[in-house]
Parts: structure tokens; C-alpha cells; sequence
């Protein structure tokens, strides 16, 4: 019986960095948890590749047995091979420094310090505060994980058996080479997942050699992939025309992703005051304060393509407009590249005259409370290979306005209020549509409740039957 091999490479160096699982992780983690309940933790491994010392190992998933959500703390204690700090118990200006332990105890002093100073805007840019700084919970407390079996996967995997990469691996120092061993040497069946041809299609976007690096990886690919995985149709014509270009064909499998969260669904309204409390405890005061009055929400890294600049120029007009009552613009994500232009405007103009502001990398709770209490989301940028912002926020029953190019409208399908991305006028009729017909908001919002939304385990699903045949 072939077994399944999930590579979480990029999980684990996404974790180094980061505190919080972001969209193409998510992906993995959420196809991944689907395998192992589907075919048991006996079948189904997961494997790390180590650049710096060229090995490649296979390790047990048991970690995903039973997780509900993604446990953070938990992947990183099985990933990094040592217990990790959890987030409830890390105060938040601290906690993307968890798993970095040399500059978690630096920034603890620096904390200490400018707690003792009073220095309150210090703790203010992080989302915190003094009084929940000196009211930290204890901060030795760890999660314990066995330490993870790590056996190189040379020696474990078997000519039938799936190796499958669904996160991205683009530019990692001799992958390549090693996966193209395991083909050739041990008759290893290996699946790849594109999640989009952004760095070809849209490269004055992104730093030029990321372009030309990413080219020659997908090129390289083609020696050893047996198929290719997209989430749109859109994606799979822009692979198809790469594929041309190279004279290559190999089978493009178009899975969809989920178009709500099945582990973050809405909750129904709190009932009492206590529960209302219970669920705003672990949400900080920072994001609490910028969430007072309606506010529509953007999800995701604060980039170029995201088109923010023309989105921000549309709030401006909207926002001038004295017969509309307008809401806030919220920008939640991690601070992204060719930005510069975007927040020197922001700092200049006092955040569009508090018209604007910015979460910076909420987590899941956070996220969820975001998503939950706005008026509707926007997704306005200039290309995507899929668009998950747009598929949580019809998860939460949320509208959202979207730009009707690439594979954004597989997403919004006609749940959604559509504009040119191109066009800041196009983005302003859109939002204003929304924001002056509360109507026509809650009759988008009535037909998100009245479908039945993909969610993961259908996505996990059709990736057992592709790499299993089994239905």
C-alpha cells in the first residue's frame, strides 16, 4: 500500500519568522489534517528538507492527529524538535519572537526597560500596552511535544509511494536535485502545487531576479513532476502557456480551495455578557480601539499587487463625500515590498485623517474577530492565483468587492460586487454601492448563507482521490 509524503519545508521556516499561519501554509496544513484523518497517521508522513546540511527527512504526523485549528505552538515544538513558547503565554510584543530565542530575551529587556520608562507609545506600536505588559501571564510555561523521529526519507520511502508539495519551495539550494534522486533512484511519484505564475505574469511586482529564479525552477520541475496541482482555471492557463513555452506537457490537476473555514466558522451571537466577555478577552485592546466604529476590512501582506495605493486613493474620495457615512478602511497583514510610496502617504496625511488603519499580522483569533464585525472585506489587487481573503470572508457570510480579474472571480462567483482594478473610480463606485445600500449588502450577505460553500475537507478530498484514485 503507497504511502503519502507531505513536504511542510516551508511550514517550518515560515515558523522561524513568523507567529502565525498565513495563506499558502494554511493550505498545506489544512489538505494535510484531511489526509491524516482520511488514510491514519501510519500512512502519511511529513518531511522537512535541510539546506544547510542537504538532507531530507521523513517524519511522523501524528502531530496532526486530533489538532484542532492549527496549533502553532505544537507544529513548532514537532517541527524544530524542542518545546515551544505558546502564544497565550507570551505578551504580544514579544510573540514573533517565540521561536527565536536569543532575540526574545533581548526584546524582553528592551520591554522591561521601556515599561519601567513609561514609554507607552513604545508598547502602542506593537498592539500592546503597559498595563498588559506588567499583567503578562507567566512566561515560562511551554508546550511539550515528544521529539520528532527525523529518518532521511531515502531510507524510508518506496518505489509507489507520493511525494507531495504543496507549499513553495522555490529557491530552496538543491531541493530540486534531491527530489529528481528520489524519482529516478527509488521510483518516488512526485505531485507539485503552483499556486500561481505571479512571478512571470506580473514581475514588475517583485524583485527582479525572483522572476528570472522562479522561471528556472519551474522549468526544472519538469524532470521530475508526474503532476502539477492549481486551485484555478485561471492558473492552469497561465501554466499551460508556460508549459508551451518550454515544449513540455505534464497533467495539470485544477483543485479549488475552500470557500469557507471549517475551523474558523462564525459563531452564532453571544447569548450572554459572559460569554461576550470570554470571547473579547484574548482579543488586544489595540485591535478593540480600532474596531469601535464600522470599518470594511483588507486581509493579507501589504504589497504592490495588492493594489492598495489605488484602493486608499478610492477611500480618499469616498471619504470627502459628506453625505456618505463612511466607514473606516482596516488593513490587516504583515508589512510586504514596494510599498514605500503607499505609507509615506500614510504617515504624511495622518493615516488618510484616521480614515485608515493598520493590524499589524493578527492571528487566527484576531482575524476571526476582524472578519466577523465588519461591514464587508475588499480584495482589489492587480492579480491572484487564488484569492483566499475573498473565500474566508464569504466563510464568515461576508460580502466583499473584488476585482473582477484573474482567478478572482472563481472565488467571488456572484456573491461579491465586482469592479476594475485598473481604475480608482471602478473601486469607488464598487465600495459605495456597499456602504450607501446596506439592502443590497444584506441581499449579497442572505445569498452567502443560502450556499453550500466548498470547505476543506471537500478540498482534501478531491487531493487524496488525484494522488490515491481512491473517491
Amino acid at each position: 500500500m503507497p504511502r503519502y509524503f507531505f513536504d511542510v519545508t516551508d511550514i517550518k521556516q515560515y515558523l522561524k519568522v513568523h507567529t502565525t499561519i498565513s495563506g499558502i501554509q494554511r493550505v498545506s496544513l489544512e489538505v494535510i489534517k484531511q489526509a491524516v484523518q482520511r488514510e491514519g497517521a501510519d500512512q502519511v508522513r511529513l518531511c522537512v528538507w535541510d539546506g544547510r546540511r542537504k538532507q531530507y527527512s521523513a517524519l511522523s504526523s501524528d502531530v496532526m492527529v486530533g489538532m484542532e485549528g492549527f496549533d502553532v505552538d505544537l507544529l513548532s515544538a514537532a517541527l524544530f524538535g524542542r518545546p515551544a513558547r505558546p502564544a497565550r503565554a507570551t505578551p504580544t510584543v514579544l510573540r514573533r519572537y517565540r521561536n527565536r530565542p536569543a532575540k526574545y530575551h533581548i526584546y524582553r529587556m528592551i520591554a522591561h526597560l521601556q515599561a519601567a520608562r513609561g514609554k507607552e507609545s513604545y508598547f502602542a506600536k506593537r498592539g500592546s500596552s503597559i498595563a498588559e505588559w506588567q499583567a503578562g501571564t507567566p512566561q515560562s510555561a511551554a508546550v511539550t511535544a515528544p521529539p520528532p523521529k527525523a529518518e532521511p526519507i531515502a531510507d524510508v520511502i518506496a518505489p509507489g509511494d507520493q511525494l507531495i508539495v504543496l507549499g513553495a519551495t522555490w529557491g530552496m539550494s538543491d531541493f530540486d536535485d534531491h527530489l529528481q534522486m528520489l524519482k529516478d533512484r527509488h521510483g518516488v511519484e512526485i505531485s507539485i502545487q503552483v499556486h500561481d505564475l505571479i512571478p512571470l505574469v506580473m514581475p514588475q511586482h517583485l524583485v527582479s531576479e525572483f522572476s528570472l529564479e522562479f522561471y528556472r525552477w519551474l522549468e526544472k520541475t519538469t524532470g521530475y513532476c508526474a503532476r502539477y496541482f492549481v486551485a484555478a482555471r485561471n492558473t492552469r492557463k497561465d501554466l499551460e502557456h508556460f508549459m508551451d513555452e518550454i515544449g513540455q506537457q505534464r497533467p495539470i490537476t485544477v483543485i479549488p480551495f475552500a470557500r469557507k473555514l471549517d475551523t474558523g466558522s462564525p459563531l452564532p451571537a453571544a447569548k450572554t455578557l459572559k460569554e461576550q466577555n470570554r470571547r473579547l478577552r484574548d482579543i488586544p485592546q489595540a485591535i478593540r480601539n480600532k474596531t469601535k466604529v464600522p470599518y470594511v476590512l483588507v486581509v493579507g501582506t501589504l504589497e504592490s499587487r495588492k493594489n492598495l495605493w489605488r484602493l486608499v486613493q478610492a477611500w480618499d474620495r469616498l471619504s470627502r463625500d459628506g453625505d456618505l457615512e463612511m466607514p473606516k478602511l482596516l488593513l490587516a497583514g504583515r508589512q510586504g515590498w514596494f510599498n514605500d510610496d503607499l505609507m509615506d502617504w500614510m504617515r504624511a496625511s495622518g493615516n488618510l485623517r484616521g480614515w485608515v488603519q493598520f493590524v499589524d499580522r493578527p492571528n487566527d483569533e484576531e482575524l476571526a474577530y476582524l472578519y466577523r464585525n465588519c461591514l464587508f472585506t475588499a480584495t482589489v489587487s492587480l492579480y491572484e492565483g487564488w484569492g483566499l481573503p475573498i473565500g474566508e470572508s464569504l466563510g464568515f457570510g461576508k460580502t466583499a468587492v473584488v476585482a473582477d480579474n484573474s482567478a478572482m472571480p472563481e472565488v467571488g462567483g456572484d456573491l461579491v460586487e465586482y469592479c476594475d482594478a485598473g481604475s480608482i473610480s471602478s473601486i469607488a463606485a464598487a465600495c459605495r454601492r456597499l456602504i450607501a445600500d446596506p439592502a443590497r449588502r444584506q441581499a449579497l450577505e442572505d445569498k452567502i448563507a443560502a450556499t453550500d460553500l466548498r470547505g476543506w475537507d471537500d478540498v482534501a478530498a478531491d487531493y487524496i482521490e488525484a494522488v490515491t484514485g481512491k473517491g
